[in-house]
């Protein structure tokens, strides 16, 4: 209040208190660190506690669960398991027999079953009986598939055939000479009298004529000189574009140009009547005439 220079004072003022404003936020700003920092410590304590009590908890279990287990154990029988010999490997390897390839013997089950064995005929009876060979024969009793009754009556022997040379050749049979051969008699050629006229072809009667086709229809002054195939519409159709046409059922079209779309390009006639209109449409409204 007593300085000269009031206005000097008074900035003075202010740079003090805010150098002391600034002083009190520092140490407000550093409180408040520390006290940030003991709540972390305080939260890592925390968590460790609760570690602590998750082990102790545990293994409060795991020495429940074995105090249990004994109890259950002080009430049962032990039981002894047998010990028996460990298996052993051979202290050597089985030696194998070398194959060798055995014959067959084909009388082997001869004794086998209910045939009857024949002994003091010569296989050539049996031959001679059978029709088969003597070779053939001993096969077959050799493998016990033979066996005939004692009572079996014998055949009569063959007619005994001549030899080659003995055989005498039939005579020829007798060629007529060309002089002693008759021809055939001619066909009979039926007289003219005789012979049956064809008949008349049959007249169709009225209901079995087929009428004539109907008159060829000129085409419309508006047709085009040439022309693809000639169409009719089938379903309606309205025009999406300038370059497309508009169909009615029944009316009559010239496709001039297809595309491969399926599109075709043809004339009809205006639908005012007066003159005829070009343009597009789909194919698969029209069917041909």
């Amino acid at each position: 209040l007593q300085a000269s220079d009031k206005r000097k004072a008074l900035e003075e003022t202010m740079a003090l208190s805010t150098q002391s404003l600034a002083s009190v936020t520092y140490q407000v700003s550093s409180v408040a660190s520390a006290f940030l920092r003991l709540l972390d410590l305080q939260t890592a304590q925390l968590r460790q506690v609760e570690a602590d009590v998750t082990c102790v908890a545990q293994m409060v279990a795991i020495h429940k669960e074995k105090v249990s287990r004994r109890e259950i154990g002080a009430l049962t029988v032990p039981r002894r398991v047998p010990s028996g010999p460990k298996v052993a490997a051979p202290p050597e390897p089985p030696v194998l027999e070398p194959y060798y390839r055995k014959p067959l013997n084909l009388g082997a089950l001869d004794g086998v079953g209910h045939g009857v064995k024949v002994s003091g005929v010569p296989p050539g009876v049996w031959g001679r009986l059978l029709g088969i060979s003597v070779t053939t024969l001993s096969s077959l009793t050799s493998l016990g598939v033979l066996a005939v009754p004692d009572d079996l009556e014998l055949l009569p022997p063959p007619p005994a055939v001549p030899e080659f040379g003995d055989m005498a050749l039939p005579p020829p049979p007798a060629v007529p000479e060309f002089g002693d051969m008759e021809l055939p008699p001619p066909p009979a050629v039926p007289e003219f009298g005789d012979m049956a006229l064809p008949p008349p072809p049959a007249v169709p009667e009225f209901g079995d004529l087929t009428p004539p086709p109907p008159p060829v229809a000129e085409d419309p002054p508006w047709a085009p000189q040439n022309y693809l195939e000639k169409v009719v519409a089938l379903y309606p159709y309205t025009r999406q574009k300038d370059t497309e046409l508009s169909l009615a059922p029944g009316a009559l079209l010239f496709v001039t140009r297809r595309f491969s779309d399926g599109w075709c390009e043809g004339v009809t006639e205006h639908e005012s009547g007066m003159g005829h209109q070009s343009g597009i449409f789909p194919g698969n409204f029209v069917e041909p005439v």
